[in-house]
């Protein structure tokens, strides 16, 4: 029986869990505040719901690294697919930030 059990350490669990609320909660209140209430809101809640949303996904993504250098392959490849997995998140946040200085509001 294995040491370290990676259930009694999720670390990479908790870090792929922080990018993905990250990326929703930018992606969604962004949405919202673009289609639903645009007359009340335009970019600038769109870039600072963003930089929130990349905040969140920076941090789970520094979070699962330390689990990246772990011996255990297990662990290991879920710290180096949540650090990948921010660094996707992390683009598509930009992109929606960019769009959020481009645009203007209610343009949908």
């Amino acid at each position: 029986m294995p040491r370290f059990n990676l259930l009694a350490r999720p670390q990479p669990f908790i870090g792929i869990v922080l990018v993905a609320a990250g990326w929703a909660l930018s992606h969604q209140w962004g949405s919202n505040s673009v289609f639903d209430d645009c007359a009340a809101s335009g970019g600038l809640v769109v870039v600072l719901a963003s930089l929130l949303g990349l905040v969140i996904v920076a941090a789970g993504g520094l979070y699962c690294l330390p689990a990246s250098r772990t011996g255990e392959s297990g662990r290991r490849f879920l710290g180096i697919l949540g650090a990948l997995l921010a660094l996707i998140s992390t683009f598509a946040i930009l992109l929606q930030i960019a769009a959020g200085l481009i645009l203007p509001p209610c343009a949908a």
